[in-house]
């Protein structure tokens, strides 16, 4: 069968007494060798490589964010923080028509393409059935464009030519988010890090052209960011050729799971909006203006790109607790949760903090006087990537590869609800940085309702995740208070100090099993989820 819902069976334990007390790198019977791209196919090659994806993935998310920057910088200079802010806005309106009405199904490709993965080597009908699924939503959007994008538009202050720009993009991003997910689900993390820098690496030279030409304007950079995910989206299918041709059907048995599993999503997609920088984007064109949007893009994109760390975390973790699962082996990620989990927010709150103090020197020097201001944004928003930290990096891959999706949309409304909220009231009030705390709050609410539930719903996931993320919050608050950076650091470490003396004993065991990841290389010193 190739779904398999653990919340509808016994614990692993329970189903297979010897499942607990078998080392995770012993092969099971139901897991066939074989050679070629199904080595992938079980848990004992994602705990072998998974240090080795993480960095291939780290290294290439570097190359991405310094390409970026490259083009940002690029762009600045020729357009100004106005000329800019157009940009960003083109990119808010296709993002909002993408979330909100075909990115609902994304998630389910990959969560089912690792199950058929794992059991045939191949992601045929998870990719066709989720195509055949995503190609009507899309003829749809295009047919009622006529109704929707004048308004839409007029919100971001966009001129009428930049409509087909923005359908262009939606166009091109949706369609390379379903690649993206399909290299997911065929385990090949460390392809998709190298085409995500070789779509940052075309928006470059793209943006490049258009300096060298002198053909500079907003709709020609814009053009750059449709032009590059076409790009990297006919490399992935020439790579995944013998994994999902010739071309599909409809599968009638995998379409329900699918389904079942998106439908949560689909609300969370459309309050989940409510809770993000493309909604601030709105508030910030209406009450301030073009200019103070480019500033707030470039502070959100600095926090956007830290949190492709945590990020990439849940990717790795993803394909691993969906194998374990099918494998019979839940608990081990439970431990992952408990003691693992933990201890990475905490780290992670830590670097965000020196990121805030950092960037609150660095980056208004790189950018210039246009873009002053920045330092202010810094520590809430690199608060609010600490807050959504450990979401990415354990309970998203843990509640979508057990298949419980209304947690992640019960989360994101309670955050639509209280950013919708906040905006309107700590913009008018504080400009810049009451949208930065909206965003802050938004997400803390967010976690706290998602690790609720996840605690409450499945016991052996409970943890101190929530009290990880204090310091940061504390440091950020305080640097909010007395514009100052330093005082709120050594805070953020004394605090982070407290709670390691807290949890010693939790803290000791994460380290232990952090340390055998990275010796996942031999099968003597693969992951073990167990003290």
């Amino acid at each position: 069968m190739l779904y398999k819902n653990t919340a509808e069976e016994p614990p692993a334990s329970e189903a297979d007494p010897s499942a607990a007390s078998r080392p995770l790198d012993v092969e099971p019977a139901s897991i066939k060798n074989v050679g070629g791209d199904n080595h992938r196919r079980d848990a004992t090659w994602d705990l072998a490589q998974g240090s080795k994806n993480y960095v291939s993935l780290v290294s290439a998310q570097v190359a991405s964010a310094l390409l970026s920057f490259a083009a940002v910088w690029l762009v600045t200079r020729l357009l100004g923080s106005t000329g800019y802010g157009r940009v960003v806005a083109i990119i808010a309106a296709s993002q909002a028509i993408g979330q909100l009405a075909v990115n609902w199904t994304s998630v389910s490709l990959s969560r089912y393409g690792v199950e058929e993965f794992v059991e045939t080597g191949r992601i045929a009908k998870a990719f066709w059935t989720r195509f055949w699924v995503f190609l009507p939503n899309v003829f749809l959007v295009l047919a009622t464009s006529p109704l929707w994008l004048p308004y839409l538009s007029s919100l971001l202050k966009l001129p009428s030519q930049a409509y087909v720009f923005v359908l262009a993009h939606f166009l091109a991003n949706s369609l390379w988010v379903h690649v993206q997910q399909g290299l997911q689900g065929a385990k090949l993390m460390r392809m998709q890090g190298a085409l995500m820098s070789f779509e940052r690496l075309l928006v470059f030279l793209v943006v490049l052209a258009c300096v060298v030409t002198g053909r500079a304007s907003f709709l020609t950079v814009a053009l750059a960011y449709i032009v590059a995910p076409l790009g990297a989206c006919a490399v992935a299918l020439w790579y995944l050729r013998k994994l999902v041709f010739p071309v599909a059907g409809l599968d009638t048995t995998l379409l329900p799971r699918m389904l079942k599993f998106s439908l949560p999503v689909l609300p969370t997609s459309l309050v989940g909006y409510m809770s993000t920088n493309y909604l601030d984007a709105f508030f910030i064109t209406h009450y301030l203006s073009a200019a103070a949007l480019g500033v707030y893009a470039i502070a959100y994109q600095i926090s956007g790109i830290a949190l492709q760390l945590p990020l990439l975390v849940g990717t790795v973790l993803m394909p691993l607790f969906i194998t374990l699962q099918v494998d019979g082996q839940v608990e081990r990620s439970g431990r992952f949760m408990r003691d693992v989990l933990p201890l990475l927010t905490l780290m992670w709150g830590l670097a965000c903090a020196f990121v805030a103090v950092i960037g609150s020197h660095v980056f208004p020097l790189i950018f210039g006087e246009q873009f002053s201001g920045l330092e202010l944004l810094l520590w809430p928003l690199m608060a609010a990537a600490a807050l959504v930290g450990p979401l990415w990096m354990g309970y998203a891959p843990f509640s979508n590869s057990r298949s419980v999706t209304y947690i992640g949309m019960l989360g994101a409304i309670a955050a639509a609800l209280v950013n919708l909220l906040l905006n309107y009231w700590l913009i008018l009030t504080f400009g810049l940085v009451g949208c930065a705390w909206a965003t802050t709050v938004a997400y803390g609410v967010n976690m706290a309702v998602v690790v609720f539930l996840v605690h409450l719903r499945f016991p052996d996931a409970k943890t101190w995740t929530l009290q990880a993320v204090i310091p940061v919050v504390v440091g950020a608050l305080i640097a909010s208070v007395y514009g100052d950076s330093l005082k709120p650091l050594a805070m953020t470490v004394l605090l982070s100090a407290a709670l390691v003396l807290l949890h010693r004993k939790s803290v000791t065991v994460g380290f232990r099993i952090l340390r055998n990841f990275q010796r996942g290389g031999g099968a003597e010193s693969r992951l073990k989820f167990s003290e």
